[in-house]
């Protein structure tokens, strides 16, 4: 093996900042395994770091390679770990918890208020290989196709939205197409639900959203969406809304148009405060759900479950490239053309 490795970092501080470099395999730590990757996945949050947005100024010290959505192969274990794991195909839970604070002794850990994001606060996984806590590498079906284990992660959280409320026989309005979105949709189906709405404006995303699963596509701009969405769910709007947009906006016509009684779960982070009428929402007995990643590991027991049973949320997959052209990927991302980028190492 190599003693160096290709990995893309964030070198500096400010937008953009990207850099394609050689650094040292690393070497696991007590309780860490080494994970040999073999294709990892662009994520909303990997563009708020290239973006220097305040989300990672908040959190990051570069340089740090970034990423955190991947699948590989465990090579390599650090004291305390079981040799056993040797040759596992993991992917992995992106949040390190403290397992200290109240939160986390709670039995929350996905709230731990001490947590460490890997591609964030620690280095992450768009590289050849990368260290993770031995906790966090979570065994993967090798039946299941490549590119939906390296997707564990946010189909996680369209899994852990889903979950949160009971979708069999209801109407359910999915918004924002996004890739988590377009999981959202297939899941949704998946546990049952009985029709599936999306709103989404962009056109290639709404092609994409009938592939995955939506009976139908409302597109907000292009009409009254609080009454559209009325007339579509029996006069009384959709039971349950999973928000993906973050868009303020949207979040505002969901309180309006969700049926009274109706459960909106809220996925998406807006970039500003949002106001609401709390009036005119919980007056009418709606109940507004957040989440935060998953629930560690009841969310990825769930996750298993479903893709065993023959679910496949690899239509949202857009394009693979080899992790060079990780500057290709961005544009392509910032272009609206594109869905889920995958990289391969």
């Amino acid at each position: 093996m190599n003693k160096t490795m290709k990995c893309i970092v964030k070198v500096s501080a400010g937008p953009g900042n990207l850099e394609l470099w050689e650094k040292p395999i690393p070497s696991p730590g007590p309780g860490e395994v080494l994970v040999k990757v073999h294709l990892t996945a662009i994520c909303g949050t990997d563009i708020h770091i290239k973006d220097w947005e305040e989300f990672a100024q908040k959190r990051m010290s570069p340089p740090t390679t970034i990423g955190h959505e991947f699948c590989g192969n465990i090579i390599e274990v650090g004291p305390g770990v079981s040799k056993e794991r040797i040759g596992q195909l993991v992917s992995a839970e992106s949040h390190i918890a403290c397992h200290k604070c109240s939160l986390c002794l709670d039995g929350k850990e996905n709230l731990c208020v001490n947590t460490k994001a890997i591609g964030v606060h620690v280095d992450g996984c768009f590289a050849e290989y990368v260290t993770i806590p031995s906790e966090n590498a979570y065994v993967c079906n090798p039946a299941v196709s490549e590119e939906n284990n390296a997707m564990l992660e946010p189909l996680g959280v369209a899994v852990h939205a889903a979950t949160k409320v009971e979708l069999g026989g209801k109407i359910v309005a999915i918004t924002g197409c996004g890739p988590i979105g377009l999981m959202a949709a297939t899941v949704a189906k998946k546990l049952g639900a009985a029709k599936v709405i999306c709103v989404e404006p962009n056109s290639y995303r709404a092609e994409a959203a009938y592939k995955m699963g939506a009976d139908l596509v409302l597109n907000p701009i292009g009409c009254d969406i609080v009454e559209e969405m009325k007339r579509e769910c029996e006069g009384l709007g959709p039971d349950v809304v999973l928000e993906f947009s973050g868009n303020v906006g949207g979040i505002q016509a969901a309180t309006k148009y969700i049926r009274a009684g109706g459960s909106i779960v809220v996925g998406g982070l807006p970039n500003r405060e949002v106001p609401l009428n709390f009036t005119e929402t919980f007056y009418r007995g709606v109940n507004l759900i957040g989440i935060s990643g998953r629930e560690m590991y009841h969310t990825w027991k769930v996750m298993k479950g479903l893709l065993d049973s023959g679910m496949d949320v690899s239509g949202c997959v857009s394009h693979i490239l080899p992790m060079e052209e990780f500057d290709k990927a961005f544009e392509l991302l910032a272009s609206g053309q594109a869905l889920k980028i995958l990289l391969r190492p």
